[in-house]
């Protein structure tokens, strides 16, 4: 026997190319993928949609603050204009000037009976 004789050649198999199990799997995958696509965006636009309106709410309710704001001080003056349109000293001031009045000079007291 010779040495040759001996060694048995060796087999090498190739190696397999991989079939897929089920051809459906595939297309199950890509609309697994697909729809947790639009998921995820559609959670992101939610996010952002309240974030915006957070932001408009936001700036309205300053703008309000600020007119109201401005709209106390007007009143503030206006009820300052009226308070000294109507004080004591100045109606006293326009009876004597423009309406020429004078102090009483007697004062009469009428008893009103039964009291």
């Amino acid at each position: 026997m010779s040495i040759r004789e001996k060694v048995a050649p060796r087999a090498y198999s190739l190696p397999r190319v991989r079939e897929e199990p089920h051809s459906a799997s595939f297309p199950r995958v890509a609309v697994i993928v697909i729809v947790a696509a639009v998921v995820v965006s559609g959670l992101c636009l939610l996010y952002l949609w309240q974030g915006t309106a957070i932001l408009a709410l936001t700036a309205e309710r300053e703008s309000a603050r600020a007119a109201l704001t401005s709209i106390q001080e007007v009143n503030r003056y206006l009820e300052f204009k009226v308070d000294r349109a109507f004080s004591l000293s100045r109606v006293e001031q326009i009876a004597r000037e423009e309406l020429h009045m004078e102090d009483p000079k007697f004062v009469r007291y009428v008893e009103i009976p039964g009291k």
